[in-house]
């Protein structure tokens, strides 16, 4: 209820799962890879690659006069007027191009299979954002309420110092302390307002709602203390990351470039068929002419092979297919550099990870100890065994605490989650 004044009343209550679900459906990075898929899927069929004939159908109708009154070696001085439809159907089928058409296949599936993994690095990368966006904003919040809850201890000192004041036993100086550490902690509260009302835009941005929309944040800042075996994290970090995973497709896609190349080494087969007809009609309004209107009619079937071979374009092709085995060496040479990048920065992230468990349990110990200390502060405070500028320095050091222990949470969940991430296990976890 503490955000109840700048944050409205029209709030909505938000999960962390609800929020992963809204952003599956709603981020814009996911749906536009989702069109890619689509697009590739489209394309991934046999007519696409070659194998399946091409049938055309033309029509067409043509109008003419011809005039040879005055052509003296006309054997018809008259004129005429030629009308006439004429119309062909045309069949193309390859029927051999050195294997291509199967190579030209299983590229279109090796795409296909490149989008959809695009599209599954979309959705981590999603649920990776939305997971540290929301932590941030809880964290955010945590942190707000813990600067709420100093603001009024402030409040509270200030006016039991302002009443004895009034009555003559107070000091002034205790009084000006008061003042001034409240107008600070003020402040201080307002800056973590906008903090946090920054850390929900930036949450609903990633979520894909409107950026304004207004939470009320459920789920606990509870990072889980799983004990994680760097070893299987490599293992399973080989065999689920979608990086490597685009990056075996990259290969596997130079390797058919080179199979569709070498495939011009080969004779091609086509066949070509069809018919061709025409309907026309010759007339004339001459009354010396014999034949004052004739009709025609031609119908033609034809059905051809052809045999194509390339006996020489100049080395054109054998240097284009040495090009590709060079990027596929390339391809082999990245591949090798991306696996030990992931390996270094995985055993980075373990490590991290193994260390922000130690400081999260020693900043939880702090802050409980901090927490004891201003209750006992207050005691002494109210019994004058401190001053103003003690109990301010314990004040302190309870926030600073309560605020590292947030960030100690955080900090373990981002891990954690970026641990889950790399291994290709953040989708089956969330």
């Amino acid at each position: 209820m503490f955000l109840v004044p700048f944050l409205g009343f029209s709030q909505d209550s938000l999960s962390l799962s609800k929020a992963i679900e809204i952003g599956l459906q709603k981020n814009y990075d996911i749906r536009l890879t989702q069109k890619n898929v689509e697009i590739n899927s489209l394309f991934n069929n046999w007519g696409e690659a070659g194998r399946l004939p091409q049938l055309n159908v033309n029509l067409g109708q043509n109008n003419s006069i011809s005039d040879q009154r005055k052509n003296p070696i006309s054997f018809a001085p008259f004129l005429f007027q030629s009308n006439d439809v004429s119309g062909n159907i045309a069949m193309n089928w390859t029927i051999f191009n050195g294997f291509g058409v199967k190579a030209n296949k299983i590229k279109l599936e090796q795409l296909q299979l490149q989008s959809e993994n695009t599209a599954t690095l979309a959705v981590e990368n999603t649920i990776h954002g939305i997971i540290l966006a929301y932590y941030q904003s809880k964290m955010q919040m945590e942190q707000l309420k813990l600067l709420e809850n100093i603001v009024k201890l402030t409040s509270e000192k200030y006016a039991q110092q302002l009443i004895k004041s009034n009555i003559g036993v107070g000091v002034k100086f205790d009084l000006l302390q008061y003042e001034g550490n409240l107008y600070t902690d003020s402040s201080n509260k307002y800056l973590q307002e906008l903090n946090f009302k920054n850390s929900v835009r930036n949450l609903n941005l990633i979520m894909g709602e409107e950026v304004e929309k207004n939470w009320i944040l459920s789920s606990d800042i509870k990072p889980e203390l799983t004990k994680k075996d760097l070893a299987v994290l490599k293992k399973e970090m080989l065999s689920n990351n979608t990086n490597i995973k685009n990056q075996f497709i990259n290969i596997a896609l130079t390797q058919q470039d080179i199979s569709i190349a070498k495939s011009q080494f080969y004779p091609v087969i086509n066949f070509s068929g069809g018919l061709n007809s025409s309907f026309g009609q010759l007339s004339t309004n001459d009354a010396n002419s014999p034949i004052r209107k004739a009709g025609s009619r031609n119908l033609n079937y034809y059905g051809n092979f052809t045999l194509n071979f390339k006996i020489y374009d100049g080395g054109k092709v054998k240097r284009g297919i040495k090009a590709l085995q060079i990027q596929n060496e390339v391809d082999q040479l990245q591949m090798a550099q991306m696996t030990e990048q992931l390996n270094f920065e995985l055993t980075n992230a373990f490590e991290l990870y193994q260390t922000r468990i130690k400081i999260f349990d020693l900043t939880q110990k702090a802050f409980l100890v901090s927490k004891n200390n201003l209750e006992i502060a207050k005691l002494k405070e109210q019994s004058g065994l401190i001053n103003s500028f003690n109990f301010r320095d314990i004040e302190m050091a309870f926030l600073t605490s309560g605020v590292a222990l947030y960030q100690a949470s955080y900090d373990l969940l981002e891990s954690n989650a970026t641990l889950l991430k790399m291994s290709g296990k953040i989708i089956q976890n969330n």
